[in-house]
């Protein structure tokens, strides 16, 4: 497909209005002005800003028509409410947060490409920092909402009532399950600084009767610890995170707590045979390359992946360019 020289200069400078987004929102300056209208000097007082470089900012926002500005104040733009105006589900305050940390390692993609990965320090710790992890994991369940809710629509649920979350996260999936299937129990594993996030999560949707939440390091650990006899066990965008070795590994540990007869379900921003489609999971590979973590897999890999760790009755779809279910059998 044909690029032209105006599709490769607006890429090339979109990191400008992308910084202009994230900057803001990580002040806080849309959170101020919902509702309610400010000048330029009292925004910049109310968050403790430089008036000249708060003024500029501002601007750049109405230029961008995410602020509107009459009568010397400057309002959120309608449209851009619901998403930036409050941190909800529905909106992208915490995945832009989110975004806005891995700027910087972003930054460092040319020194990467030519020393190789983990000779550059990345500059996010998703794991350790509890702000960082709670703009991530927060951030996950607002993009991960809609693919939640295709999943639970387009599953075959049958036979299910005892189902793991594995790298669960907000538990996006079970929330999105629940809904629609009532005699589904789940156990969501993962980090311990995740898990002080799902458990607001849980609370907050009233799973708690439903949803166990359970501390699992669950690849650094040589079993999961989180019971068995699982009739499904999802693995949604995690493999990604780590080296193929542990990616392989973490296969093989879901595999000892599913009943015979119980399936693994992997979503993943997987890349077509071909290797070099659709584009999401190729940038989203550079992602992965700057955090010195791991890397995106095609479908044959992942399908030949489950069928290494014992697994049958392998086959894939995809929901969207962003997401490849592989599901797979323990006989």
């Amino acid at each position: 497909m044909a690029i032209t020289r105006e599709q490769i200069h607006a890429m090339a400078s979109g990191f400008q209005s992308a910084k202009i987004i994230l900057a803001a929102n990580e002040l806080g300056i849309f959170r101020l002005l919902a509702g309610k209208g400010m000048s330029a000097g009292e925004v910049s007082d109310a968050l403790n800003l430089d008036a000249e470089a708060c003024a500029m900012l501002l601007g750049a926002l109405v230029g961008l028509n995410l602020l509107e500005y009459g009568r010397g104040k400057f309002h959120e733009a309608p449209e851009v409410k619901k998403s930036l105006g409050e941190d909800s589900d529905e909106g992208l305050s915490c995945i832009f947060r989110h975004m806005n940390h891995l700027y910087t390692s972003w930054a460092n993609l040319d020194a990467v490409v030519k020393k190789g990965r983990g000779k550059i320090k990345a500059t996010s710790e998703l794991l350790s920092d509890k702000k960082i992890n709670r703009d991530f994991i927060c951030g996950m369940f607002e993009v991960g909402y809609p693919t939640a809710q295709k999943f639970a629509e387009e599953m075959d649920f049958t036979g299910v009532r005892k189902f793991a979350d594995i790298g669960g996260g907000p538990g996006v999936y079970p929330i999105a399950i629940a809904k629609r299937y009532p005699d589904i129990n789940f156990v969501i594993a993962d980090y311990p600084n995740t898990i002080k996030v799902a458990r607001k999560y849980v609370k907050k949707y009233g799973m708690g009767k439903r949803v166990k939440l359970v501390n699992c390091p669950f690849f650094d650990t040589s079993e999961l610890n989180i019971g068995d006899g699982f009739d499904m066990a999802l693995l949604s965008q995690v493999l990604h995170a780590a080296p193929d070795g542990k990616a392989k590994g973490l296969l093989k540990k879901v595999f000892d707590i599913l009943r015979p007869g119980g399936r693994i379900v992997i979503n993943e921003n997987a890349r077509n045979d071909d290797a070099y489609s659709p584009a999401p999971p190729l940038v989203f590979a550079i992602n992965m390359l700057i955090q010195n973590a791991g890397r995106t897999y095609t479908i044959s890999e992942l399908k030949g992946w489950l069928r290494e760790s014992g697994f049958r009755k392998i086959g894939a779809r995809r929901l969207h360019e962003r997401s490849v279910l592989v599901e797979g059998t323990r006989p």
